[in-house]
């Protein structure tokens, strides 16, 4: 049974493990600074609010980000969203960008936004399938094995 909950300090070796799982991505995110350090030093922030999808105590999924307060507004910045290979393409990232909205609107959520690296195909297929707008790039943002990759910046206006 798939359960969505809040990640705790916890869960920051489950985070690090589940990416372990797949060598390829695990490399792409250690190149983007993720380790098991990274993870528990988010959680930890007093502004995180970071959500896993569980199979019982098995993580099979996160979206982890920070929470931005803004004239009494709050904004949600998604930092990172990862699901295990082998459940791809089952609605999870999708499951937990709407828990996402769906908790927060409640603080009076106004807006989430992101970016990505502009050659993580995957996600940016992912944000623009949840209603995400291309809102702007950041020339050469990322370093990656000595390259500089230009990040895609995206935005979701939450209705009230």
């Amino acid at each position: 049974m798939l359960k969505i909950k809040k990640i705790l300090s916890t869960h920051s070796s489950d985070c690090d493990d589940l990416i372990k799982k797949n060598m390829l991505d695990f490399e792409y995110f250690k190149r983007l600074g993720w380790n098991f350090n990274q993870f528990k030093s988010q959680i930890l922030k007093e502004i995180n609010y970071g959500l896993g999808l569980f199979n019982g105590h098995i993580l099979e999924g996160f979206l982890l980000g920070d929470l931005i307060t803004v004239e009494k507004m709050i904004e949600y910045e998604i930092l990172l969203i990862y699901v295990n290979k082998k459940k791809r393409n089952l609605g999870y990232a999708t499951k937990l960008i709407e828990n996402i909205q769906i908790t927060l609107k409640k603080k009076y959520l106004k807006k989430i936004f992101l970016e990505v690296a502009i050659n993580n195909c995957q996600a940016i297929k992912l944000y623009k399938k949840n209603k995400f707008k291309k809102n702007g790039i950041r020339k050469n943002y990322y370093l990656m094995d000595n390259n500089k990759i230009d990040a895609v910046l995206f935005e979701k206006i939450i209705d009230e």
